[in-house]
């Protein structure tokens, strides 16, 4: 799976729990951008939802049982 960095980190923030707002405010982006790509991660990951989103992630060898350091800025 060909995904950006910052795809990613999104899909991690995801499997931590984190909203849109806050992987937002964590990656310096404005919430509409990450709504966009959690969007765009939906098609490429053949995912119907941001829960199936994170399975896929897991299937993917993206993601691991820990947390994925993102930052939270409040």
């Amino acid at each position: 799976m060909n995904l950006s960095d910052i795809e990613v980190a999104i899909v991690r923030a995801l499997a931590d729990g984190l909203q849109s707002k806050e992987i937002a405010c964590a990656l310096d982006q404005s919430r509409n951008s990450i709504e966009f790509r959690i969007r765009t991660l939906l098609v490429k990951m053949e995912a119907k939802s941001r829960a199936q989103l994170v399975a896929r992630g897991y299937e993917a060898g993206l993601l691991t049982n820990g947390r994925s350091e993102i930052p939270i800025r409040a």
